[in-house]
């Protein structure tokens, strides 16, 4: 069974941007491995506090996301 999980910062995503992201994950294994698969691909959507995630040596913040997602 496929099991996908997405990390991102805190408050990056709406609770729509969620569910539309799960979906696109779905697919995009079903589309690849089998549309069988399709009701047994898992997806996690994990949300870590700001101050956790860096780049480069410089803290990424869920308001730079969405600037780059706009």
């Amino acid at each position: 069974m496929p099991f996908i999980t997405y990390t991102t910062v805190a408050g990056a995503l709406t609770d729509e941007q969620k569910v539309e992201l799960s979906n696109a994950l779905t697919e995009a294994v079903t589309n690849t491995l089998g549309e069988k698969l399709k009701q047994n691909v898992w997806v996690t959507l994990n949300e870590a506090p700001e101050g956790n995630f860096y780049i480069g040596g410089h803290e990424l913040k869920a308001k730079t996301l969405k600037r780059l997602m706009d």
